[in-house]
């Protein structure tokens, strides 16, 4: 390796001398040495960096991790959760608490929008049970009703059990009952 590197520095020396002294160019017949040494020294370059290249440590370089989508939040994602989540924190009671409230307007304005009781009448249809043949829904929305045997078999499983069934009858319910008066844009139209 010290040979190859002084024979290139004397190349780049006797070049030098050549530019400034012109008349030293002459000494040699430069058209098969010439030829030749650059061919020689093109051959031990391509060896030594051939050479080093096989022993050389390879690295890769690593990328970076491709950047997430944005996911935009679907209407009732968070109610879904809700109803489908178990558990007893204080956090999830008062939630099912609100559900329960939102879920009691949406009925009265569903009811006041198919036209069958007037503004007054609607809460106390709510209460009694009396804006649906469901009993689960009634029961559900409504105030001193008893719930009906499959209600009370589901709170043997747990709350969140009670409350699950309770919430898809009166959806069923209140989608049967807006269909019937062609209100379910009420339905869906109410912010949860």
């Amino acid at each position: 390796m010290r040979a190859v590197a002084a024979l290139g520095v004397a190349a780049v020396a006797f070049g030098f001398v050549v530019v400034v002294q012109r008349g030293l160019a002459g000494l040699f017949d430069l058209t098969y040495v010439f030829v030749t040494g650059a061919g020689v020294l093109a051959l031990v370059q391509g060896i030594r960096y051939a050479n080093e290249a096989r022993t050389v440590e390879h690295r890769a370089t690593e990328t970076g991790d491709p950047e997430d989508r944005y996911e935009v939040p679907v209407p009732g994602d968070d109610d879904d959760e809700l109803i489908s989540r178990g558990g007893f924190s204080r956090a999830s009671i008062k939630r099912r608490r609100e559900f329960h409230h939102h879920l009691r307007e949406v009925a009265e304005e569903t009811l006041r929008a198919r036209g069958d009781y007037a503004d007054g009448e609607v809460a106390d249809a709510v209460d009694d049970g009396t804006w649906t043949d469901d009993p689960v829904a009634a029961w559900f929305l409504g105030t001193d009703i008893s719930p009906p045997p499959r209600a009370r078999l589901r709170r043997l499983l747990g709350a969140d059990a009670e409350f699950r069934y309770g919430v898809v009858h009166t959806v069923d319910a209140l989608s049967a009952a807006g269909a019937e008066g062609g209100a379910l844009d009420t339905l869906s139209g109410v912010d949860r």
